[in-house]
């Protein structure tokens, strides 16, 4: 994204909410891919804001800029960050955000950020690596659950958030967006809940079995294929204990998440419809 490209849309504009990104795990040439796009793109539509005399910028970046596990299971919050990560995707959004923030600050420009979990629900038209593992799940083929903790929102949670941020005046900051932190058979469980039809996994793998998988995996992707898990990824979300703070977003902006019951329920139900 150019900025002479951007700033004819931003005309007449007071706020400017700057949601895009390369939201993929692996890819051949990652900083090709997914690490350039996000920060070049990021700073580019602030400088257009910025040029256009935009007000007032909302920019979503994520969790994985903040981390993935505190210590003892200690809840991450806004004054964390993902600053060891070799991961392309969370190492994409932490310089992204980062650079996002110099920018801001030395332009002297109004900028709230967003931080959301994985982000689940309805009316996505592809899948994405947070509802990749819900379609594996309706058709049966996984075998067993990562060994992961992961944090899920709501896609419309994530929407209501940002407008909650740009109509407030007490809006400042990092908000991490998070409905709940749960492992996979907690995860199954509200599966189960909402569907007992669906056959779910009853056992997690091991780690050394992960790793193998993912060095599998990799060695399949220097054939041309693309890999179900990288071991960067496996470094980066298995074997952890991912807990998150989100109580400024609730305290602050008012936000009030759906219970992520719903959220798991509405997901399965437009993959069934808009892809099986």
């Amino acid at each position: 994204m150019h900025p002479e490209t951007i700033e004819p849309a931003m005309e007449n504009i007071d706020g400017v909410f700057q949601v895009a990104a390369v939201y993929k795990s692996w890819a051949k040439n990652p900083e090709e891919e997914i690490i350039n796009p996000s920060i070049i793109g990021g700073i580019n539509v602030l400088k257009a804001a910025y040029n256009a005399g935009v007000k007032k910028i909302i920019f979503t970046s994520s969790t994985a800029a903040v981390g993935r596990s505190g210590p003892n299971g200690k809840a991450l919050t806004e004054k964390d960050w993902n600053s060891k990560s070799k991961h392309p995707y969370s190492y994409a959004k932490t310089e992204a955000e980062r650079r996002a923030w110099d920018f801001s600050k030395e332009m002297d420009m109004e900028m709230v950020v967003m931080n959301p979990t994985a982000v689940i629900g309805p009316y996505f038209h592809r899948h994405t690596p947070s509802t990749f593992l819900f379609d594996k799940i309706l058709k049966n083929e996984l075998p067993r659950l990562p060994p992961q903790t992961f944090g899920y929102v709501d896609v419309r949670d994530v929407a209501l958030a940002h407008i909650l941020a740009y109509e407030s005046k007490n809006a400042e900051g990092r908000h991490i967006l998070c409905t709940e932190c749960l492992d996979g058979f907690e995860l199954m469980d509200i599966i189960k809940n909402v569907d007992p039809e669906i056959k779910v996994p009853t056992k997690i793998a091991p780690m050394w079995q992960v790793r193998l998988f993912a060095r599998y995996e990799t060695t399949k992707s220097w054939f041309g294929y693309t890999p179900a898990v990288s071991s960067e990824t496996v470094k980066e979300y298995m074997g952890k204990i991912t807990n998150y703070d989100s109580s400024k977003a609730r305290d602050v902006l008012g936000w009030n998440p759906m219970a992520l019951e719903d959220s798991v329920r509405d997901t399965l139900n437009w993959i069934k419809q808009k892809f099986n």
